[in-house]
């Protein structure tokens, strides 16, 4: 029986070695805050950098971290390096938005005799553009970017009466087109910089 066990382990250690070899390290990197296309944070750059750490811990072939600069303001390119070496990351992500707007429209529809119905609309945009650099060489690998686009709309009844227009209500917007748009762009950079890391493996 004990033969039987040795000869059993022997068999299986190399399956389980090669198991072992075969399964890749995930990919560090460092993700600076990230910045407006004017070099300033604000509040939509601080949702975008939370948004985009969440997104990138999901990723089994990521391990992302901020890596936060000491100071606020404009920082070169080696200090940014360098956070990425305290990190022992292997990419450094430095992203801007470069479009963040939101547009409102209204149209409507007359029923006759009773009043009309109202639809207004929220278009929410954001671009946003990721610089990808090597900690190791300090050069810019690739400079991915993404859209995100979100329109959200409510509709109101009004009814004509001796008294003035009544507002019977409707379908509220209950969604923010503006964090649907980061949702949808955050998405798309994520999904390209895991294209591009597994490429790299």
């Amino acid at each position: 029986m004990k033969k039987i066990s040795l000869v059993l382990i022997a068999m299986l250690l190399p399956c389980l070695t090669g198991n072992t070899q075969n399964k890749r390290e995930p990919t560090r990197i460092a993700m600076l805050p990230f910045e407006d296309i004017l070099g300033n944070g604000n509040t939509n750059t601080l949702a975008f950098t939370q948004l985009m750490l969440s997104r990138l811990s999901r990723e089994e072939t990521l391990v992302a971290r901020l890596a936060k600069p000491q100071k606020p303001g404009l920082m070169d390119r080696e200090t940014a390096i360098e956070l990425g070496r305290k990190q022992n990351a292997s990419l450094l992500l430095a992203g801007r938005i470069i479009d963040a707007s939101t547009n409102q429209g209204s149209t409507g529809l007359p029923i006759p005799t009773l009043g009309r119905v109202n639809s207004q609309s929220v278009t929410a945009k954001v671009v946003a553009e990721l610089e990808v650099i090597s900690v190791a060489t300090g050069k810019t690998l690739q400079v991915i970017r993404a859209e995100g686009k979100k329109t959200v709309r409510s509709n109101q009844t009004w009814v004509n009466s001796r008294l003035g227009g009544i507002n019977l209500g409707g379908n509220p917007a209950n969604a923010s087109p503006m964090g649907q748009a980061m949702n949808e762009c955050a998405e798309t950079l994520v999904k390209r910089l895991g294209e591009r890391s597994i490429e790299k493996n």
